[in-house]
């Protein structure tokens, strides 16, 4: 559980250097913020679309040999943004975060599946332990980003997350090599697609993605920009909801198996929209960030582990790998596409509007997290 915490959090932490930063790169670079977002995006999307191929991969060749693979080569591609900087190439750039993201894709549902399938006991407190693990270390991700961004260019940043990477991923296949069990066929996506349950859950996680990547790549700038922020505390702040959101994912995951998944799903969608709404409205700047950022990151962390052990539980476990592969690129992939949305309202309308969208994103799955099924590990329903 430590190695799979590590990787989890290196693994995210390759696409949190890039926020904190995202001016100075925007300079170097004379790109606008449409068309960062746009790049953005398009990595984003690749990084949500490999997952599909992600956990039938990991039963095919082995769920640790897949993970470290991942680990080493996403590792190794943020090198090309060593090109991007010297040449202010902004399609070097988009080079280098697609390659980041392509090898990065492997990851989530390889490890999803592996933790659904050996932590039978108590899925939803290992999915929260395992999130724990990944936030702890993302934590201080955008601040030392940002310190290595200033000090020493932007593209270091990058590198030296790579670098921490391609060491993991030898640690991690050395110390899984001779551990790891194979099924001799594992699930496909067509198969996991006609899972009726699964649907309702499906959709909700469209409208989770489509709030959370916006938030992961505009928060520092949104403050920035419409809140007047110094750069290094809207780096610090977006630091301060990792920090809140390691208490999230443990309590989450503590929660969900104490009283069910749906519950904390219903809750965890109620403090993202309220959240949400105190950053938008009050007018005590402060106020509604330190808000936000207690809300959204105990809310948004928290609903991880119940949403990926409801997920598990729902899936027989010779599809598992191919159902997480489908709700990551849901999240991660076609939940993207709101950077890009957000990031031409932002250029023609202001952050204050483009965070309105995301807003109605976070109310949407609100209303459709009364919708979906409840059931703990026995299969059981359990009263909502």
């Amino acid at each position: 559980m430590a190695l799979l915490g590590a990787a989890h959090s290196f693994n995210h932490s390759l696409f949190v250097i890039a926020p904190p930063l995202l001016t100075m790169i925007m300079s170097s670079l004379n790109v606008s913020l449409t068309l960062m977002s746009t790049v953005a995006t398009i990595a984003s999307f690749i990084y949500g679309f490999g997952a599909l191929a992600g956990g039938p991969l990991g039963d095919k060749i082995g769920e640790a040999r897949t993970m470290a693979i991942s680990l080493a080569f996403s590792g190794l591609s943020t090198f090309v943004m060593l090109a991007a900087w010297i040449t202010g190439s902004v399609f070097v750039y988009g080079l280098a975060l697609v390659l980041m993201a392509s090898w990065a894709s492997l990851y989530h549902p390889t490890a999803n599946s592996l933790i659904s399938k050996a932590f039978t006991g108590k899925v939803a407190e290992s999915m929260g332990l395992h999130g724990v693990g990944g936030t702890a270390g993302v934590v201080l991700t955008p601040v030392v980003a940002w310190f290595v961004g200033v000090n020493f260019g932007w593209a270091w940043a990058f590198v030296v997350f790579g670098i921490a990477c391609i060491a993991l991923a030898l640690i991690f296949a050395k110390s899984f090599e001779r551990s790891e069990s194979r099924k001799a066929k594992g699930g496909t996506i067509i198969d996991a697609l006609k899972i009726r349950e699964l649907w309702t859950l499906l959709i909700l996680n469209v409208m989770i993605g489509l709030f959370m990547k916006s938030v992961e790549l505009f928060f520092p700038t949104y403050l920035k920009d419409n809140r007047g922020v110094d750069q290094m505390w809207a780096s610090v702040a977006y630091t301060l909801i990792l920090a809140v959101g390691v208490l999230g994912q443990w309590i989450g995951g503590k929660a969900s198996d104490k009283i069910g998944s749906k519950k904390v799903l219903i809750a965890t969608m109620f403090g993202i929209c309220l959240g949400m709404f105190l950053l938008i409205l009050v007018p005590i700047y402060f106020v509604g960030i330190a808000a936000f950022i207690v809300l959204y990151g105990l809310a948004f962390y928290a609903h991880q582990p119940a949403l990926n052990s409801l997920t598990g539980f729902l899936s027989p476990q010779d599809q598992r790998g191919a159902v997480f592969g489908i709700f990551f690129f849901t999240s991660f992939g076609i939940g993207s596409l709101s950077q890009m949305a957000t990031g031409v309202l932002a250029d023609a309308y202001g952050f204050d509007i483009a965070f309105w969208m995301i807003t109605a994103f976070a109310f949407a799955a609100l209303l459709l997290s009364f919708k979906i099924p409840d059931k703990r590990e026995t299969g059981h329903s359990i009263n909502a």
